[in-house]
């Protein structure tokens, strides 16, 4: 089945195109000004995507053949965070290792995966999935034919591999990546280089942040990947971009290539206006609270900040997204545009009587589907802010992996099988690196006391049960919930990375038994666990049936809609350097320069190190000058189409040399995941000029100049 439709010039910059669809986009590649061969691009054997990888919710890519990685700070953070010894804040001083003894230990839950292959496997989840009795039975037999699947793939050593859905389940792919387990950090700059302007910067331009950091990856002495140990080498990659040390200009060729996550643009509009007038506003809501604490609590106590800090950047970086896309819906008029490519569907559907009774119904079940969810919602939003709890999300993973762990490793949900279980359990361990209860016991309390406070009959009864038993005499609910947060906070056992561990791998015969009570109120909570995962697989097994109905609908409509969402998979994009009109009378330039570090630099956000204040000022710029500008510019925009995923994503020139990377986009294109609109999503990048003055001017970091071919000349 063949998804690649002709694409207008005016869909050009719109996409995020998989490997095998560049050879046909290779007359638009040209005509928008890339020099090399377009169909040689898609190769994963060759530079630049045989160098691109993928850190797991992140973008990085090969620029030595010592396996050096670069990639954002902000992909980076959690890694200094595990990496950081007692009294430490890698975060905020940053670090540099001038030699590969000098690096640290990223922790074991970090990966890199290079992508190898993808085969289509369309036909054997088709085919497992036909004729299954009812919607639950259905999303069973796809789950037993991925785990089928990828079973298959991983028999050979050190590969991980998975099943992903394109087109709404109308084609499925196996994708076969090489995971390599030992990661070290090798340099990142200071916080405030990095993220330089912190929440107030976030989403707008103009931006000065030098969001960059480089990482190692390393594998077993014979070459193959391994968990982290002295005695492993840097990985030898096959491919490794070239590093330019020329940078981006306006208006010239830029292509990005990621990893972008999730994207929400082939949903119904049922789906759009859930999310716009319920979903998001509820999420924003409880986001705001949550940031509100940790910022509270991080500006109070530096080595508070060393803990909770990332996470609050997390819930900040996703609070702000939530906030411009709500406004992206109001002013884009998101919604009504969806219902109106709705009625175009729907339309195209009719205009053949056999397409309306092969595709109709399902349609009109997907989207009435949607509106069983909205009694339950409030609660189940409520529930999710609650289980962030640190503690009682472990304690909730430990009793699920006791239970799976009971049952047949083909038989087990997915993400809970033995192919799980050494990350899994790192992570446990490394939940230390940011835990801090007392900001952790403002916010659980916060969200137990509004779960309780919900109408009677919305309230879940498993917590209430748990709740009046643990605290049967403290009165009123307000003074319950007190109660039983300081049943759980006082000196919790589960706060202690070595129990936590201990209780990994026993049975569930034995949590059932605990007097813990993190431990007791996860093992009261399964029952509303359970149920809330039946609804899921119903749901899913249904959307397994009318999903594709819809987007062939979609694609039958709107024929030059010939890319899929994002799913985490390898894709690129493409367009030009370019500012852009946020609003009436204001043009954005698409470059800044390290002059703006300067007129903003003051109190925090904007605390620029002396260093870097310093070496603008004795204005000694080397190669790294911008001809046009006159200085070393900072950051720049373009017309780049990326999502979450792509933060660390090589921004490649037209020759796919790396001119920079992708770190953010601009606040009035937030709502792209769900509607692009050329005229207002921006990508941001920083330049790589910038990231080559900051090491020879600021860093003196010589050895990772020479590495990546380039002499330092400051």
């Amino acid at each position: 089945m063949t998804f690649l439709m002709s694409v207008s010039l005016a869909l050009a910059v719109e996409g995020m195109w998989e490997p095998s669809q560049l050879r046909g986009l290779g007359a638009e590649l040209k005509r928008s000004g890339y020099l090399d061969d377009p169909a040689a691009l898609g190769d994963l054997n060759h530079a630049p995507l045989g160098a691109v990888v993928s850190l797991g919710g992140c973008t990085a890519s090969f620029v030595s053949d010592l396996g050096l990685l670069v990639t954002n700070h902000h992909c980076a953070v959690g890694m200094l965070q595990r990496a950081q010894h007692d009294g430490e804040d890698l975060v905020q001083s940053g670090f540099y290792a001038p030699t590969r003894a000098d690096e640290r230990p990223a922790g074991r839950v970090s990966r890199v995966s290079i992508t190898e292959g993808f085969e289509d496997v369309t036909a054997v989840v088709h085919k497992a999935i036909a004729g299954a009795k009812d919607d639950v039975a259905r999303n069973e037999a796809h789950d037993a034919a991925i785990r089928k699947l990828v079973a298959g793939c991983e028999r050979a050593p050190g590969r991980r591999c998975r099943v992903v859905r394109y087109f709404e389940g109308r084609r499925y792919t196996l994708v076969r990546q090489l995971e390599l387990r030992d990661v070290r950090v090798v340099m990142a700059p200071p916080d405030m280089v990095g993220n330089y302007g912190d929440e107030v910067d976030n989403w707008h331009w103009p931006r000065h942040a030098g969001d960059f950091a480089f990482l190692r990856v390393y594998v077993g002495p014979d070459g193959e990947p391994a968990d982290p140990a002295p005695e492993n080498v840097p990985y030898a990659p096959a491919h490794r971009l070239s590093v330019s040390t020329r940078g981006p200009s306006p208006g010239e060729f830029v292509m990005a290539a990621g990893y972008p996550g999730h994207t929400d643009r082939w949903r119904t509009a049922v789906e759009v206006a859930r999310e716009a007038e319920l979903s998001l506003p509820a999420w924003r809501g409880h986001a705001a609270f949550t940031f509100d604490v940790l910022t509270r609590w991080t500006q109070a106590d530096p080595a508070v900040a060393a803990l909770v800090g990332v996470p609050r950047s997390g819930i900040a970086n996703a609070l702000f997204n939530a906030v411009g896309t709500l406004e992206g819906f109001r002013r884009s008029g998101v919604v009504a545009a969806a219902r109106a490519r709705d009625a175009r569907v729907d339309a195209w559907i009719a205009a053949d009587p056999a397409r309306a009774a092969r595709l109709g119904p399902a349609v009109a079940e997907l989207r009435a589907s949607f509106g069983h969810a909205d009694a339950r919602h409030r609660q189940e939003s409520l529930m999710d802010w609650l289980g962030r709890a640190d503690l009682l999300s472990a304690a909730r993973q430990l009793y699920r992996w006791s239970l799976e762990s009971e049952k047949p490793d083909s038989r087990r949900d997915l993400g809970y099988q033995e192919r799980d279980r050494a990350r899994a359990r790192a992570g446990l361990e490394e939940l230390q690196a940011h835990l801090h209860l007392a900001s952790d016991r403002e916010v659980f309390v916060h969200f137990l006391g509004a779960v309780v406070a919900l109408p009677e009959a919305e309230r879940p009864a498993e917590l209430m049960a748990w709740l009046r038993a643990v605290a049967p005499a403290a009165g009123d609910d307000a003074a319950r919930v007190e109660a039983a947060a300081a049943r759980l906070y006082t000196s919790p056992a589960l706060a202690d990375a070595a129990t936590r561990v201990d209780w990994f791998g026993k049975p569930s015969s034995a949590l059932r038994a605990s007097t813990d009570p993190w431990i007791t109120l996860a093992v009261a909570l399964r029952p509303y666990d359970e149920a809330r995962e039946a609804r899921g697989k119903a749901q899913r097994g249904l959307e397994l049936r009318t999903r594709p109905a819809f987007a062939e609908g979609l694609a039958g409509a709107e024929p030059d809609r010939a890319y899929s969402d994002a799913n985490g998979t390898l894709r690129v994009t493409f367009g030009t350097v370019q500012g852009y009109r946020p609003r009436d009378g204001t043009v954005s330039l698409p470059q800044t320069t390290v002059a703006g570090i300067v007129e903003k630099a003051g109190d925090w956000p904007f605390a620029a190190p002396e260093a870097l204040t310093a070496a603008i000022a004795r204005g000694a710029w080397g190669p790294y000058a911008d001809p046009a500008l006159g200085t070393v510019p900072v950051d720049f925009l373009s017309d780049l189409d990326i999502t979450g995923g792509n933060s660390g994503s090589p921004i490649l020139d037209a020759k796919g040399r790396m001119v920079g990377l992708a770190f953010d986009g601009t606040y009035e294109g937030i709502v792209s995941d769900w509607r692009f609109d050329p005229a207002l999503a921006r990508t941001v990048g920083v330049d790589v000029r910038y990231l080559l003055w900051y090491l020879d001017a600021v860093a003196g970091a010589d050895t990772l100049l020479a590495e990546m071919g380039i002499t330092g000349t400051i």
